[in-house]
């Protein structure tokens, strides 16, 4: 039997096993997942692979956060709380909601994310800096919590569906380099329970459409 088909054997008991109340944001140490990522861009396609691992966490004035390292070496950090998983920025020490606790269908939270499309090209320097410096605020609905999803790392039960809707007025920056005076995004998430997210599909379309794209994130694999 090949690596390939052993873990995706070891994906479906998973999602056999799996029910709603389980974690859907796992935080252990030692958790990996593989991604494929793809960007529709101005009529092009871009398909990147996302590696994504866990390390144990460190604990800062008496506060446990829980890294992750990307392939590439750049981290990112996340606290449980009692309001949910959140997401920490290092520098700003900013916290965003990823998933309340017990999600159920119907649960609402603000949350904020910035331009992906921006981050994928890299276009221009001065729009990057107002990628970093620009949140678009999001309402978070958990819309269905037993859906079946199925990716290329197999087939998943009991699964939460999240849709995030928000928009802005782009920054002078933004209006001046690439023409853009307003972006607004839809996003749909589903999380596996012992897994966590396993598919993204985003959806950040701008005025004018020119810059208007598309981001998929779907798992190709899981190691735990």
């Amino acid at each position: 039997m090949s690596s390939r088909a052993a873990v995706a054997m070891l994906l479906l008991a998973l999602a056999g096993c799996g029910r709603p109340g389980n974690d859907y944001f796992p935080l252990d140490p030692g958790l990996n997942w593989d991604y494929r990522v793809t960007v529709a861009i101005k009529g092009e396609a871009q398909v990147q692979r996302l590696l994504l691992g866990s390390l144990p966490p460190k604990t800062v004035d008496g506060v446990a956060y829980y890294p992750r390292r990307l392939l590439d070496g750049q981290m990112e950090y996340h606290e449980r709380t009692a309001e949910g998983v959140v997401t920490v920025d290092p520098v700003s020490g900013k916290k965003d909601l990823v998933l309340p606790p017990g999600p159920k269908t119907g649960a609402k939270w603000q949350g904020g994310t910035h331009i992906f499309f921006l981050e994928v090209t890299g276009v221009f320097a001065p729009t990057f800096e107002e990628r970093v410096q620009t949140t678009i605020p999001l309402e978070f609905t958990v819309e269905a919590d037993d859906d079946t999803v199925t990716v290329g790392a197999g087939t998943f039960e009991h699964c939460l569906r999240v849709k995030a809707t928000g928009s802005i007025f782009a920054g002078s920056t933004l209006r001046d380099f690439m023409g853009i005076r307003f972006i607004q995004v839809e996003q749909t998430d589903w999380y596996a329970p012992g897994v966590g997210l396993i598919r993204r599909v985003r959806n950040e379309s701008t005025t004018p459409a020119e810059w208007s794209n598309q981001y998929t994130q779907e798992l190709l694999g899981f190691r735990g």
